[in-house]
């Protein structure tokens, strides 16, 4: 059984929480963990970078010198990639697609994964009472460190306050993946999106 220290709202320990061995006592798989993070970062990637070819440059399209005689190599116009200012071989076109696609099966086990590692460290914590919030800042001022808040959408004013801490980041249970999961150094949760993660992720 995997346990999580629990706190209140006022950041007042609790008796620790057990954890769905379903969701945190995953068997984890770093290769997996790793192929996860190349999709999301690949597919986050976008491609705005455009170089213009010989024939978008605008140059003159008068001769440079004749073409016999001259002892020079033969060349008929200035917008070759070869000379300052002309086209370029081989750039990007805007179009490049970085798209990366992961099987369902295995993005599923990688997210259990990434939630085991970090329960296997210690690194989970479980929220009481956000339920109650009352929508103001200060009463979660206690959380602190690069977290990783997961909530449900309807716990609105507890989301609210946590969200405008410093390197706090609130996600909905519906919206978590792998990359922000293994992002943060640890992770906070709340009875709600337990349930609502067990729902999704537990067939």
């Amino acid at each position: 059984m995997i346990n999580a220290k629990t706190y209140d709202l006022k950041g007042a320990s609790l008796k620790d929480t057990a954890l769905p061995a379903e969701l945190f006592g995953v068997k984890v798989k770093p290769t997996l963990l790793a192929q996860a993070v190349r999709v999301y970062l690949s597919n986050q990637r976008q491609s705005p970078a455009k170089t213009k070819t010989r024939g978008e440059v605008a140059k003159t399209t008068a001769k440079m010198f004749k073409q016999k005689g001259t002892g020079r190599a033969r060349h008929g116009s200035y917008a070759a990639p070869i000379f300052v200012g002309g086209g370029i071989s081989h750039g990007p076109s805007g179009e490049q697609n970085y798209r990366l696609e992961m099987p369902q099966k295995m993005k599923k086990l990688a997210f259990l994964g990434a939630l085991s590692a970090k329960a296997a460290k210690g690194e989970v914590k479980v929220i009481t009472g956000a339920d109650s919030a009352s929508g103001k800042t200060k009463e979660m001022s206690w959380l602190g460190g690069k977290t990783l808040v997961i909530s449900s959408s309807k716990l609105t004013n507890f989301n609210r306050a946590a969200r405008n801490l410093k390197n706090i980041q609130v996600v909905n249970s519906s919206l978590v993946n792998t990359y922000i999961v293994l992002a943060h150094k640890e992770l906070a949760v709340t009875p709600e999106a337990l349930v609502e993660l067990k729902k999704q992720y537990v067939a």
